[in-house]
């Protein structure tokens, strides 16, 4: 009689703990919001960042320049469609400058609620490479959506 009870039992503790783990890596990644639109160059991001985090700007090292460089960290600033570049990048700037690497991703959603489905999957694959290979991942998300204007030929930022 006892061993009915055993499958729900289990089913209960791998339920609990499916739910624990999906919520641990839901948002695995460090946020911010800034007051730019999605469709903002990367230099505003990079000055913005920062402004905030009290860093230097374009820090010239041996093979780059690291686009951030506080007390504490080397940051990399990417769009996401970039990411493959910005981690290499962001080894190679923590390893020169002997702080913590970081990899700035630029978000288009404005928030994390509104990251559609395929992209949270692609920040969750980053966050993973990232933490394996000791970079932190900062996603930052705009205040403002995209602001582009029209023209005859096409979209122009």
């Amino acid at each position: 009689m006892h061993s009915r009870y055993v499958p729900v039992r289990t089913f209960i503790e791998g339920l609990a703990l499916f739910l624990a783990l999906g919520t641990a890596t839901a948002s695995a990644w460090e946020s911010l919001t800034f007051d730019l639109p999605s469709g903002g160059r990367e230099s505003l991001w990079r000055d913005e960042l920062a402004r905030q985090w009290d860093g230097r700007i374009e820090q010239r090292i041996e093979g780059g320049r690291i686009d951030v460089l506080t007390d504490r960290y080397a940051i990399e600033v990417e769009f996401p469609h970039k990411w493959h570049e910005g981690l290499g990048q962001s080894l190679h700037y923590a390893s020169a400058s002997g702080r913590q690497g970081v990899l700035a991703v630029i978000a288009y959603a404005q928030g994390e609620d509104n990251l559609h489905g395929r992209t949270r999957r692609k920040f969750e694959l980053i966050e993973e490479l990232c933490s394996a290979n000791g970079i932190k991942m900062v996603v930052l998300f705009p205040s403002r959506p995209e602001e582009f204007t029209r023209t005859s030929t096409g979209v122009r930022p």
